[in-house]
């Protein structure tokens, strides 16, 4: 065996066919002996149609074939077999001719893959025989990879569309046919915008913008497809990209979108659940405080009617009422019909659904609110409660937000102090942050416990007296808000909780 073509290690030569074609039948079993040399397989003809007879009947892996032949000429067989063999499957041809002209040269390389004029030196053949197979090996590889790609880029669980510089559709897999209600002979040439809803266009072609500019992108947009023929409500998806690179004027781009749609859906629908849960909890906080308002308006409503009354009763006894006890009279009436118009204000503000409105408020004023309502039932239970905060401190959150927390805390203290207990309210603040502190002297809080105080419908009071919400909404709230919520308790010390929430101006 000649020593510059060894036998391949892992003996692949074994399962490579090569077909020689010549008419000279010498000159065939020659060439083809040499090549059996290199432990290529090898089948020989002698003519143009028999050999095109072999390559519909066997896998040839080379043609080496010679140009002058006595039924078909060469050049026309080589073109015959690049035919039949496809764009997709190289299978390299080795013309071996007589014939020494230029042109001739150029009309063999037309259709074939070499060419060699006779007499040859057998090493020279050998050698363009493995330089071609070697070229045949990597461009097997190369559609083997292809076909790989576009079986998992057809089959993948996501929607993918190759898109141009033009954005219009050269590509797509099934999954996008399938979710569009299309084939992907319609759409391909199309431009992908339409199959966004118009409001998501500008995010699209900024997204694209952002990638052809390298720029980086923070997070993938989540946009609505607006099927052609597909779900008339359209889908959610979560839209990342892949630039292929290709000429510096050319750049194709794979969309990858996932479908998201079931979970926005869910999002949505715990989201409507948590809003059903936490107006529940309002009304039922707004009943708690109805009790302790109801006494809290018998003091001015009785103060009314009694004057009111007493001037009802001089006018119908044509009495005479000096304008000085008539000015007093009505002053009074009209001090204390504002007393429970503010009452009652404060009460239908807390019961209020609202959007979070962060804005810069005095505090103060935001807790004396709170207390407004809550005092009543402090008042009803003899608890004190002390509050400190200075008229100048100004905080940044939503006030009317706040003080539902405020009044969810000490709601929370006063159920489950006695009469004599205290719950202070003060202020620790630093440069960036306000923390309200709100502590009592109760019972205090087993450590097992205070780990579970923010989880909705927790709760270790009696049935009835509390669904265990208003902890779960005031941390909620909180995080609205951008500040936070904490409890430190020791059974017999007490409880605090403190809110921290932003200065002013700071976000």
């Amino acid at each position: 065996m000649n020593s510059l073509f060894p036998n391949n290690p892992n003996n692949l030569s074994q399962s490579i066919t090569i077909l020689v074609v010549d008419d000279e039948i010498r000159v065939a079993e020659l060439v083809a002996e040499y090549i059996k040399d290199c432990g290529y397989n090898v089948i020989t003809c002698f003519n143009g149609t028999e050999a095109l007879k072999i390559i519909e009947q066997h896998a040839v892996d080379l043609v080496v074939l010679d140009v002058v032949m006595p039924d078909i000429d060469g050049f026309v067989v080589a073109k015959k077999m690049k035919a039949f063999f496809g764009k997709d499957n190289f299978v390299p041809i080795i013309m071996l001719t007589a014939l020494t002209g230029a042109e001739d040269r150029i009309t063999g390389l037309e259709n074939a893959d070499d060419f060699i004029s006779k007499p040859f030196a057998h090493k020279e053949l050998l050698a363009r025989i493995n330089s071609l197979l070697r070229i045949r090996g990597l461009q097997n590889e190369l559609l083997l990879s292809k076909k790989q790609y576009q079986f998992l880029y057809d089959n993948a669980p996501y929607m993918y569309v190759s898109i141009d510089d033009n954005k219009n559709i050269t590509d797509c897999n099934a999954l996008f046919c399938t979710n569009n209600g299309v084939l992907k002979g319609q759409v391909l040439g199309m431009s992908i915008v339409p199959f966004f809803k118009p409001e998501d266009h500008s995010v699209f072609d900024s997204f694209i913008a952002a990638l052809h500019a390298k720029t980086k992108i923070v997070e993938s947009p989540v946009l609505t497809m607006a099927p052609l023929n597909g779900p008339a409500e359209g889908l959610y998806v979560a839209l990342t990209a892949v630039q292929m690179e290709g000429s510096a004027a050319h750049h194709d781009v794979v969309l990858v979108m996932q479908d998201i749609s079931q979970n926005v859906k869910l999002e949505q629908e715990q989201r409507n659940a948590r809003i059903q849960m936490y107006r529940s909890a309002r009304l039922a906080s707004v009943g708690t405080l109805a009790s302790g308002v109801a006494h809290e308006l018998n003091n001015p409503l009785t103060a009314i009617l009694g004057f009111s009354n007493a001037l009802i009763g001089r006018v119908s006894e044509n009495t005479e009422v000096n304008k000085e006890e008539l000015s007093q009279y009505l002053s009074i009436i009209n001090s204390e019909t504002l007393r429970c118009r503010d009452i009652i204000e404060n009460l239908s503000k807390f019961a209020r659904e609202r959007e979070v409105n962060i804005r810069d408020f005095a505090l103060r004023e935001c807790v004396d609110g709170a207390l407004k309502l809550i005092t009543p039932k402090a008042v009803k239970k003899n608890i004190i409660i002390t509050s400190t905060i200075p008229a100048s401190l100004i905080a940044r959150a939503d006030p009317y937000k706040l003080e539902q927390v405020i009044i969810h805390v000490i709601t929370n203290c006063l159920d489950f102090c006695t009469k004599g207990h205290v719950v202070s309210i003060s202020v620790n603040c630093d440069a960036q942050n306000i923390r309200l502190i709100i502590e009592d002297d109760g019972p205090g809080i087993p450590a097992d416990v205070v780990p579970k105080v923010f989880d909705p419908f927790f709760t270790t009071k009696e049935v009835g007296l509390g669904a265990g919400l208003g902890l779960a909404i005031s941390h909620h709230i909180m995080e609205e808000c951008n500040g936070t919520i904490d409890i430190a308790s020791e059974v017999g010390k007490g409880a605090t909780v403190t809110l921290e929430i932003p200065h002013a101006g700071q976000e």
